[in-house]
C-alpha cells in the first residue's frame, strides 16, 4: 500500500521554497471543491457549504505536517495570502516551524 501524501492533492498553485535555516517547505493554495471526484460547476447548496473557507492556503513540510491552514471564502483573498506567504517565508518573517494560536479564540464559556 502507497502512503498518502499531501502532494497527491490537486493545488491551484504549489511551490517549495528554502527559509533562511535552509529547511524546505510546501506553500500551497488549493480549492477544496476542484479534487478529483467534485464537479466543476458545484450547486449552489455545495457552494454555500464552504462560502466562508472553500479556499485554503497550507504550508506543510516535506514529511506532510501541516505547519499552516487559513481559509479564505475567495479565490483573490486566498492567492494574495498565497503571494504573503512564499515572501514571508523565504525571507524568514515567517517560520513555519513555530506554532501560531489564535488570539481571539472564544470557546463559548
Amino acid at each position: 500500500m502507497t502512503a498518502w501524501s499531501l502532494d497527491d492533492w490537486e493545488f491551484v498553485e504549489r511551490q517549495v521554497v528554502t527559509d533562511p535555516k535552509g529547511r524546505e517547505w510546501s506553500v500551497a493554495l488549493m480549492d477544496v471543491l476542484g479534487q478529483e471526484g467534485d464537479p466543476e460547476l458545484p450547486n449552489s447548496l455545495l457552494e454555500a457549504q464552504y462560502a466562508s473557507g472553500r479556499y485554503f492556503t497550507l504550508i506543510y513540510s516535506s514529511g506532510g505536517a501541516i505547519q499552516w491552514e487559513r481559509g479564505h471564502p475567495s479565490l483573490s483573498a486566498a492567492t494574495a495570502e498565497y503571494g504573503r506567504l512564499l515572501v514571508e517565508v523565504t525571507d524568514g518573517r515567517l517560520d513555519p516551524s513555530q506554532p501560531v494560536f489564535r488570539e481571539n479564540f472564544n470557546d463559548g464559556g
